[in-house]
């Protein structure tokens, strides 16, 4: 699958309560927290049916950190920290409604990223919870995304309809961006504001990424 993926990044030291709560032990932390905004498109889906782009489109949000997969560098982003709404999210449930505001290609008027510009997204359950607030201030161009950034290591773990209690566990997999194309890749500053429908509330601050992405992706290695 051809994916196409305007992406806001913030990466931040976390506090204890949301570090218990993001990092599965199977898969140690070794680099600061990630929340990851996308807003998507399934570019094959839309070359078959070029006039229903809205089929092809979802968005996503996800919390996860810096970790290693065979000595390399990758980004650990494990269910149910990995959220994404319409008919991309497994199973075809939508699970967050995640909205982006910024400048991008695709925008009447778009002149590309500048210093100060800001950017921001937020996410709510379908219930209407909040889930995290995202607020970034652009500083300067870069040409190459972060070590790890686009190496992703899930925890593929539902809840059992059938037996509240229970999981249904299919273990660590490990995903990788093949071929990406990166471009418009901005650095700054930002603050992230989690709250209830996160499990964990608070405000954090780090450094910032805003960039667009087209990438391949196949099914994930188990590790």
């Amino acid at each position: 699958m051809k994916i196409g993926q305007d992406l806001l990044v913030l990466f931040f030291e976390p506090p204890k309560g949301l570090e218990e709560l993001i990092v599965d032990p199977a898969c140690p932390r070794t680099g600061p927290a990630v929340l990851l905004f996308a807003d998507s498109i399934d570019l094959d889906l839309w070359a078959k049916e070029p006039l229903e782009p809205q089929k092809a489109l979802w968005t996503e949000v996800a919390v996860g950190y810096g970790c290693e997969v065979r000595g390399e560098p990758a980004t650990a982003f494990h269910y149910p920290h990995l959220m994404l709404s319409s008919a991309k999210s497994d199973r075809g449930v939508a699970v967050a409604d995640v909205e982006m505001t910024r400048f991008h290609a695709a925008c009447p008027g778009y002149n590309g990223g500048a210093p100060g510009r800001r950017c921001a997204a937020t996410a709510r359950t379908f219930g209407g919870r909040p889930i995290v607030d995202l607020d970034i201030t652009l500083e300067q161009p870069e040409t190459q995304a972060p070590d790890g950034l686009l190496r992703w290591v899930n925890r593929i773990r539902y809840p059992d309809v059938t037996a509240p209690d229970r999981d249904i566990d299919r273990g660590l997999w490990f995903v990788p961006a093949i071929d990406p194309q990166i471009a418009d890749l901005w650095t700054g500053v930002g603050s992230a504001s989690f709250s209830e429908g996160m499990g964990w509330s608070g405000v954090v601050q780090g450094e910032a990424w805003a960039f667009g992405m087209v990438y391949s992706l196949e099914a994930g290695e188990a590790l």
